[in-house]
C-alpha cells in the first residue's frame, strides 16, 4: 500500500467518530465518510489491501457497531452503514471468483480475510445488534409488499445478506477450543438471533408468499443455521434428557476419566518408578555408533530401550499457515442444550409451516435461472439441481 493511500485510510476512519466506552460520538461528515470506504472497497485491488487495512484497524468492532447501536433510528445513515456491513462481511471465496488462490502471498491474504471475517463474527454475538436490525425488518415487512418502496425491499434484501455472511463463517476449532456441550461462535450468534426475534422473521418471510423474492436468502440462511447439526442429536433433544443420552454421557464422562487417571499414572511412573538407579550400571549398544566412531552409551534402564528415540529433544519445525492443508468443512459437533433445543423446535415450525410452498417456489425459480442460464451459456450439466431436488420433496 502506498504511503498517500495509507494517510487517506487513516483519516477518514479517524473521521468516523469516537466511542467514549458507553456512547459512540459521530462526526459531522460521518455519513460521507461511510460512503468514501464503501468506494474505496469498491476500488480494492486484487490483494485486497484496504479490506485489510479495515479489518487489522478493527474498524467494524470499534466503531461500526456501536455507531450502528446508538444511531440506527436514523434512516440515510443506517442504509449506508448496512451497506458497509454488507460489504465487510463478504466472504471470502467469493472475493477470489469462488477459486482458492494457489499462489503463496495470495493465499497468506486470503488466510488473512478469514481470519478478519471470524473476528467480526465473534462481534456479532451481541443480541443488541440483531434486535436493533430485527426491529427494522419488522417495521418494513408490516407495509405490504404492493406498496412497498424499492428502497425498503433493498433493506430487507440487505439485512438477509449480512446474516447469511455472518453465518456462513467459517469456525476454527483450534482458536475457539470448544468441547461438545459448549456453546461456540456459531452457536452464540444462533443464541443472539434467536433471543432478538430474528429468527421468528423468518419463518414469517418463509410462510409468506408475497416475500417470494427472498425465498432463496432464507434457504441459505436456514442450512447455514444447521450446519454443524447432527440430525439424529436434534430430533433427540427434549426438554427432560432421555435414558440413552443419560447413559452415553455417563460412558463418555467415564472413559474422560479413565484417561486422566491412566496419564497421571503414567506421569507418576516417568518421575518416580523410571527413574535412573546409578547402581543400574551403563550398556552399550553394539552396531549402533554415536558421534564418534565408538558404540552408544546408554544410561536408562532396559526396559524403555525399545522407545529409543533421537528426535524428542528436537523443536518441530512448524509448517507455516499458506502450505497447511485445507481442513475439511464437514464439521459436526453437538451444540449447547439450549441451541440444540430451540433449532429442533425452529425446524418442526418450519417444516409444518413454509417447507413444501418455500421449497416450491424454490425449484420453480432455480428451474427459470437454468433455462436463462442456458439460453445464454449453452447446455451445460445440471442434474445435480435435481439430485438435490428430488420430485417426493415437494408432494
Amino acid at each position: 500500500m502506498s504511503t498517500l493511500l495509507y494517510a487517506e485510510l487513516a483519516a477518514t476512519c479517524s473521521a468516523l467518530g469516537y466511542f467514549d466506552g458507553s456512547k459512540y460520538y459521530i462526526d459531522i461528515h460521518c455519513q460521507e465518510t461511510i460512503k468514501d470506504l464503501i468506494r474505496y472497497l469498491r476500488r480494492d485491488d486484487e490483494n485486497h489491501e484496504i479490506r485489510r487495512y479495515i479489518g487489522e484497524a478493527k474498524i467494524l468492532q470499534a466503531d461500526l457497531l456501536p455507531m450502528l447501536k446508538d444511531y440506527w433510528q436514523k434512516s440515510d445513515l443506517f442504509d449506508v452503514l448496512l451497506r458497509l456491513l454488507v460489504n465487510l462481511t463478504n466472504p471470502a471465496l467469493l472475493l477470489y471468483r469462488e477459486e482458492l488462490p494457489a499462489e503463496k502471498t495470495s493465499r497468506n491474504y486470503y488466510l488473512q480475510i478469514i481470519t478478519h471475517l471470524q473476528s467480526y463474527k465473534a462481534a456479532f454475538c451481541d443480541d443488541r445488534v440483531w434486535a436493533l436490525l430485527s426491529v427494522k425488518l419488522g417495521d418494513i415487512l408490516k407495509i405490504d409488499s404492493m406498496e412497498r418502496e424499492e428502497e425498503k425491499g433493498l433493506v430487507i434484501e440487505r439485512i438477509l445478506i449480512l446474516v447469511r455472511n455472518v453465518l456462513q463463517v467459517p469456525a476454527d476449532p483450534e482458536v475457539e477450543k470448544r468441547t461438545d456441550n459448549d456453546a461456540s461462535v456459531h452457536d452464540q450468534v444462533l443464541w443472539a438471533l434467536h433471543q432478538s426475534g430474528m429468527v421468528d422473521l423468518f419463518l414469517y418471510i418463509a410462510c409468506s408468499e408475497n416475500e417470494q423474492q427472498y425465498y432463496m436468502h432464507i434457504l441459505e440462511i436456514v442450512s447455514l443455521m444447521l450446519r454443524e447439526q447432527n440430525p439424529a442429536q436434534l430430533a433427540d433433544a427434549a426438554i427432560t434428557r432421555s435414558v440413552e443420552e443419560k447413559e452415553r454421557d455417563e460412558v463418555e464422562l467415564l472413559a474422560i476419566r479413565q484417561e486422566e487417571i491412566r496419564q497421571r499414572q503414567t506421569k507418576v511412573k516417568k518421575f518416580t518408578g523410571a527413574r535412573h538407579s546409578r547402581f543400574g550400571g551403563t550398556y552399550v549398544l553394539r552396531d549402533m555408533k554415536s558421534i564418534s566412531d565408538s558404540d552408544i552409551i546408554y544410561h536408562k534402564p532396559l526396559n524403555t530401550l525399545d522407545s529409543l528415540d533421537f528426535d524428542q529433544d528436537k523443536t518441530k519445525q512448524r509448517r507455516p499457515k499458506n502450505r497447511l492443508p485445507m481442513r475439511d468443512e464437514e464439521l459436526q459437533r453437538r451444540s449447547a442444550f439450549s441451541i440444540r433445543l430451540f433449532l429442533k423446535e425452529f425446524c418442526v415450525e418450519f417444516l409444518n409451516g413454509a417447507y413444501n410452498t418455500l421449497m416450491y417456489h424454490v425449484k420453480v425459480s432455480a428451474c427459470i435461472y437454468i433455462s436463462l442460464m442456458v439460453m445464454v451459456q449453452g447446455p451445460v450439466k445440471l442434474h445435480w439441481l435435481f439430485i438435490q431436488f428430488p420430485e417426493n420433496s415437494f408432494q
